[in-house]
């Protein structure tokens, strides 16, 4: 079925159109303004001084389409909805702006026109210029042309005109070009510039939640800048966390080639003075390489500074210190070397210690830096690691 002759896409397409229009808005809008969408309009802004813009949107999947073009129903009827409006006394003529938005690039037309009506005589050729349009209308539009056109209608028409501008493609109304002036007006931190669109789009997210929780409680669908700005730190916040917390084992790829090309340092050989176990020694080598991977990107992009990492070596060195004391002294009937092996285990295996005051959640953070120390013989696992490695040495 062609896009042509099915109308789901092209209401899909509106409908999230209204939404990055919302969220511009709630990124550009000072603090205590409050955006509402299918309130008083397609999206409509409530100002703190009482002043409101009201903006129709038109959204458009078809190559040749104009909306509000000159006898279109959506000029007309958008023409016709804010006359009623204020008519019925919903608006007030000298706090309302009046948006018309679209997604396409319109030729020249009434409502480029009416949008650049800023004297009495331009409005008159707007006047004129509907009425010309208006002539032998169709039957969609005919009621909206009645309407617009009457002559009670005339002052509060003018009125409309006067404060009222066409938004189109040219002006970066829609896709790209929105989220850019959307990202632009969120002024996101340096530190998350890479991560801008996946904001924009969980903001998105999470004003579709709002906005649906709302109509599922017959509520109008308003959000508060504020809350939006709550948001949007909570957004920065939980990034900042997973920038500042190791990443799981698993996205750290460790190759062969990498492991083959470690084993001949010390903290290896350390190692192999307590266990045979070559198992263990990969999985050692493999901790070590990603530790040392993670404490660059974290060091780079987690705000985690040279201080943090002495002062969590510090400390495991104190725990080791501790474990190893503990150890030796009740095996002291037992061999060194299985004294050496309960030493490493109980140092490396499981504990995961706190990082710049946030909790850990991977194993090889803790025991890659164990590793690391022991490469620097600032820790060992064979009671006399340091006369053995120093003869480890002198016999290479």
């Amino acid at each position: 079925m062609s896009l042509e002759n099915h109308s789901a896409p092209g209401a899909a397409a509106g409908y999230t159109f209204q939404f990055e229009r919302a969220l511009y808005w709630l990124a550009k809008s000072p603090a205590g303004f409050v955006i509402g969408i299918e309130t008083e309009d397609d999206v409509a802004i409530k100002h703190q001084d009482g002043k409101l813009t009201l903006e129709q949107d038109k959204h458009s999947i078809q190559d040749k389409a104009e909306p509000f073009g000159n006898r279109s129903k959506d000029l007309w009827n958008t023409l016709s909805i804010w006359l009623t409006a204020l008519e019925n006394g919903e608006l007030e003529p000298g706090k309302t702006r009046f948006l018309m938005v679209t997604n396409k690039t319109l030729p020249d037309c009434i409502a480029k026109q009416i949008s650049n009506a800023q004297t009495s005589e331009k409005i008159d050729t707007c006047i004129k210029g509907l009425k010309d349009a208006a002539t032998d209308p169709s039957e969609t539009i005919r009621e909206f042309t009645e309407k617009v056109l009457a002559a009670s209608s005339e002052k509060l028409l003018r009125t409309i005109i006067s404060n009222c501008e066409l938004l189109d493609e040219a002006s970066g109304t829609s896709g790209e070009n929105l989220k850019n002036s959307t990202i632009a007006e969120l002024q996101i931190p340096a530190t998350f510039t890479k991560d801008a669109e996946s904001i924009i789009d969980e903001l998105l997210g999470w004003l579709q939640r709002q906005v649906l929780a709302l109509w599922q409680k017959r509520t109008p669908a308003w959000i508060s800048r504020d809350n939006f700005v709550t948001q949007f730190h909570a957004v920065l916040g939980r990034r900042k966390r997973q920038n500042d917390r190791e990443r799981t084992a698993n996205l750290i790829p460790v190759y062969d080639e990498q492991i083959g090309r470690e084993k001949g340092r010390d903290f290896v050989k350390q190692i192999y003075l307590v266990t045979d176990d070559d198992g263990r020694v990969d999985e050692s080598i493999r901790e070590f390489i990603m530790c040392n991977m993670e404490k660059t990107r974290l060091s780079a992009d987690g705000n985690i500074t040279d201080q943090d990492w002495i002062d969590f070596e510090e400390t495991l060195r104190a725990r080791w210190g501790k474990i190893s004391s503990r150890v030796k002294r009740f095996g002291q009937t037992k061999p060194e070397e299985d004294v050496g092996f309960k030493i490493l285990t109980e140092t490396t295996d499981e504990h995961r210690e706190r990082l710049a005051g946030i909790e850990t959640e991977q194993v090889y953070l803790t025991s890659g830096t164990y590793h690391r120390m022991a490469d620097r013989l600032v820790v060992g696992w064979h009671p006399r690691f340091e006369e053995l490695m120093k003869q480890v040495g002198e016999n290479d």
